[in-house]
């Protein structure tokens, strides 16, 4: 069986040909092209056949970063400016496959979780992709909560600092303003801007100042990015604070870009979150296993 899946982010469209559900053996990546659901339908065609290499597609599965209705048309998806798409039905008259399946991302990378990885055997998960922006799943019973409308659930858009920061979606102070990759990678550009610390010395030599570097920086000891991943993990720290009072989650996972922070990571979630929750305790952290797969095979699920 071959499968196609689609892990489209608010910067780059990552696909992958998928053996078996389960292998991905053949993977590429383009920029992901904003506000033109035509151009996006454009590159989903030519990439599918790139991947399949003129094989049968079985399965073709499509994450977006925004909220899905039950008939896989996108509602809102913010980060990549599209707005009330049927993008399954425009794919299904575009490709010929033997399934469509367009899901939320968050949801997928938690499905390829709940089959494969960090969220296989719990009945009570949360789960939390830092990217671009924010995306957020719950499992109950489980399985993955769905919404109660079919809309699924925007735990990224949950509101963190009243009045705070624009969110892309139009509010401000949610989640996603404190909590992204974005927000750390801005930290990273005012701590560079006012040339302190390695981030800056780095970023001088010609490195790109993202939410890497800042990572990087602070894990090697400098003070500056310290500081900055500090601020960062306290916001998180009180967002995942917030969702364990609501779940009680057996296991909290963490997956997106800055989830490659490891147990660099996770040790300070560790400590920071119990003490902000009504508990005074939580659930196990974890990684995403899938990792940054996650969207591509959980799309096709």
């Amino acid at each position: 069986m071959l499968c196609v899946g689609f892990d489209i982010g608010g910067t780059t469209v990552k696909a992958g040909a998928v053996k078996d559900g389960k292998e991905i053996i053949r993977k590429v990546a383009y920029p992901t092209p904003k506000g033109d659901a035509e151009a996006m339908c454009g590159l989903i065609k030519r990439v599918s056949a790139e991947l399949s290499g003129g094989e049968p597609i079985d399965v073709l599965g499509v994450t977006v970063p925004g909220s899905v209705d039950p008939e896989g048309g996108i509602l809102d998806a913010w980060n990549i400016e599209l707005r009330n798409v049927p993008l399954k039905a425009m794919i299904e008259s575009m490709i010929p496959a033997g399934k469509v399946i367009v899901k939320n991302d968050a949801d997928a990378a938690a499905a390829a979780e709940i089959r494969f990885g960090a969220l296989a055997g719990v009945t009570t998960g949360l789960m939390l992709t830092l990217g671009t922006g924010v995306g957020g799943s719950i499992v109950l019973g489980g399985e993955l909560f769905k919404g109660g409308l079919g809309r699924g659930t925007e735990l990224g858009h949950a509101m963190l600092d009243r009045g705070g920061r624009l969110c892309g979606c139009g509010h401000r102070g949610c989640i996603e303003t404190l909590c992204s990759a974005t927000a750390l990678k801005r930290l990273a550009e005012k701590a560079c801007n006012e040339r302190r610390g390695m981030i800056y010395c780095r970023a001088s030599e010609g490195e790109e100042v993202g939410a890497k570097l800042a990572i990087e920086c602070a894990m090697a000891g400098d003070e500056t990015a310290a500081a900055i991943f500090d601020e960062y993990t306290d916001a998180l720290s009180d967002a995942v604070a917030s969702f364990v009072n609501v779940l009680d989650p057996e296991v909290i996972v963490i997956g997106g870009g800055v989830s490659g922070a490891g147990d660099f990571l996770l040790d300070i979630l560790r400590e920071k979150v119990p003490p902000r929750t009504f508990f005074g305790s939580c659930g196990r952290f974890s990684v995403a296993k899938a990792g940054n797969d996650a969207g591509i095979l959980g799309s096709i699920i």
